[in-house]
């Protein structure tokens, strides 16, 4: 009863540090970034990479991109696993505690609410559509507050449930993408799919650009779950078995199909090879596992961005996610499609402030890290250079480079001002802390 009871406890555990009998197996914590991976994005980044690249280059391009990604992933996410704090609180030196607050967690905040938005909208049409099928009629709206709701439940309840979610949705999402993928191979034939040529070129670079742009934002995030590993080696291996084989496996598959059924869309893929409901399914499973995640980052920025008591977590992000699902029923999440792109592009430097603070001027020790009162400005002009090189002078990946040039200008930026930058600016006790201090 007590462990039963422990699955269905909402988490309550916000900016404060993450103690360490509260923290988690590495596979449990590979298990939410699987079901992050295992979404509708990452089958149609494979049906669209199939249409410039043979099917061994799409293996070997999702190789590539996703060892990059996990290798970031692992570096942010040991931050925050030494430290045993969330993104938004690890950046508060890097960035400064108001910084960090007014300036990172409110573009996360919007960034993540939208993009819930959006899925919940695009989940609940879906639904609508499949519905047709037993010639049923579920208006969109009814099915924006259903899944929205049940998705929003699932990030308000917080990490053990999410992890649970996972555990039961990951093997059915795997093995029926699995099977759709034997299914269309064998209605083309091993031996043409593997003589397959897409009829337009891509360049590998290109290929591995468009992966890493799909999960660049999440390096950043990494820290929100990675606060629970109990080693950095957990981290690497939470990263790395997380990301990468979910990653290869997703974005194959969808290049499998895309190429066997001529669509790029995933829920067409399987109405062609005659699997209507499975591809139900699958595209509401898919989206639920990623999208409480969107949820549940937005709670823990708005949380940094209030500033709000631990105990608050629950109902922050259930306001947060109220906002995503009006945003889905009044169709404004779709419309700011393009400002969310932005918004998702200008995160990635984020990441290279901090590696470059933790590692390089922290020395990776994370005796070193504290809260900094009031604003880094080193921290936020290197982020603006970072986001710039990102948008538009991109060479080989937007993600890739606005974190490398983030890194590089906030060396460069503190060995010219050095110190003087957070001088008398002083430092800050993490939330709890200053309840102990007082004690």
């Amino acid at each position: 009863m007590a462990k039963n009871s422990k699955i269905l406890s909402v988490e309550k555990k916000a900016l404060g540090r993450v103690k360490e009998s509260e923290k988690q197996s590495w596979w449990s914590i590979a298990f939410i970034w699987i079901g992050i991976l295992i979404c509708i994005p990452s089958l149609m980044i494979g049906g669209s990479l199939a249409e410039g690249l043979s099917i061994g280059q799409v293996v070997l391009t999702t190789v590539i991109a996703y060892s990059l990604i996990g290798a970031l992933m692992t570096l942010t996410g040991i931050i925050g696993g030494d430290l045993g704090l969330p993104s938004a609180m690890c950046a508060a030196k890097a960035f400064g505690d108001s910084g960090s607050s007014y300036i990172i967690s409110v573009i996360s905040f919007i960034s993540s609410i939208g993009w819930f938005g959006v899925q919940t909208a695009t989940c609940a049409a879906a639904f609508s559509t499949m519905m047709e099928i037993f010639n049923i009629d579920f208006p969109q709206w009814a099915g924006c507050i259903l899944w929205g709701a049940i998705m929003l439940a699932t990030s308000v309840t917080g990490y053990t449930f999410m992890k649970v979610l996972n555990y039961v949705a990951v093997p059915f999402l795997v093995i029926t993408c699995i099977y759709g993928a034997v299914r269309g191979i064998n209605i083309m034939g091993m031996s043409d799919l593997m003589a397959y040529t897409p009829s337009e070129s891509m360049t590998m670079t290109s290929g591995v650009s468009i992966c890493i742009g799909g999960m660049a934002a999440s390096v950043v995030i990494s820290s929100d779950y990675s606060r629970y590993s109990k080693s950095r080696a957990d981290t690497l291996k939470a990263s790395f078995f997380g990301v990468l084989p979910a990653g290869v496996i997703m974005v194959s598959i969808g290049g499998i199909m895309g190429v066997t059924t001529g669509e790029s869309d995933i829920t067409q893929m399987f109405v062609n090879i005659g699997f209507p409901v499975i591809s139900m399914l699958i595209l509401v499973l898919a989206t639920w596992t990623t999208n409480t995640g969107n949820a549940y980052v937005a709670g823990m920025a708005c949380m940094k961005i209030g500033n709000f008591r631990e105990e608050l977590r629950p109902r922050v992000t259930l306001i947060a996610g109220a906002i995503g699902i009006v945003m889905a029923l009044t169709g404004l999440a779709n419309s700011l499609t393009a400002f969310l792109n932005i918004l998702s592009a200008i995160m990635p430097p984020v990441a290279g402030v901090m590696i470059a603070d933790y590692y390089i001027f922290g020395k990776a020790k994370p005796e070193n890290w504290y809260r900094v009162k009031g604003v880094n400005w080193i921290g936020i002009l290197s982020w603006g250079v970072g986001a710039v090189a990102g948008l538009f002078f991109s060479f080989f990946s937007s993600g890739f480079d606005s974190i490398l040039a983030a890194t590089i200008a906030y060396i460069i930026l503190n060995a010219l001002l050095g110190k003087t930058s957070l001088a008398g600016q002083g430092r800050l006790p993490l939330p709890g802390e200053e309840e102990e201090g007082n004690s």
